[in-house]
């Protein structure tokens, strides 16, 4: 059971990979003005980059104060009701600036990447928590790979 959740949080560490700013912005609002000029329709890379890590950082805080509930048979089905409302915010927040980044490259990549945790996302839905179809949803090669490409595009 640990190696099946073992796996899950790799796959959920390698998603969390698409942190792509050294510090998040505490006011991701301000930096977005000096470009407002280069890009005055869409959020610029680096707020949006900073913004990725912020959904990023959060959601790895949570999932790892989860992790040992999802270990524990008692605390299981909780558990899964939990990660399944945290991956949900995540992917709420994770695509906040979405439609609107202005760099062609991030933006298909945070798109593809939304696309993936959707599909997890059900999964673990319909898994009805069941941790071993939780794992089996999570560490999926997309998934796995998720992030990969933001983390490039970010420099990280």
């Amino acid at each position: 059971m640990r190696r099946i959740l073992a796996a899950a949080t790799l796959g959920l560490a390698l998603f969390g990979a698409a942190a792509c700013a050294d510090t998040p912005v505490d006011n991701p609002g301000a930096s977005a003005a000096p470009s407002a000029a280069s890009s005055p329709a869409g959020v610029d890379k680096a707020t949006a980059c900073a913004n990725l890590t912020k959904a990023t950082d959060e959601f790895t805080a949570k999932f790892t104060a989860l992790l040992p509930k999802l270990t524990d048979p008692a605390g299981q089905k909780e558990a899964a009701t939990q990660l399944l409302a945290d991956l949900t915010a995540f992917q709420t927040a994770y695509g906040k600036d979405a439609a609107a980044i202005a760099d062609a490259d991030l933006k298909a990549a945070v798109q593809a990447d939304l696309a993936t945790l959707g599909s997890g996302l059900a999964a673990v839905g319909q898994a009805n928590g069941d941790v071993t179809k939780i794992q089996a949803a999570l560490s999926t090669p997309e998934f796995s790979a998720a992030g990969e490409k933001v983390k490039t595009i970010c420099g990280k």
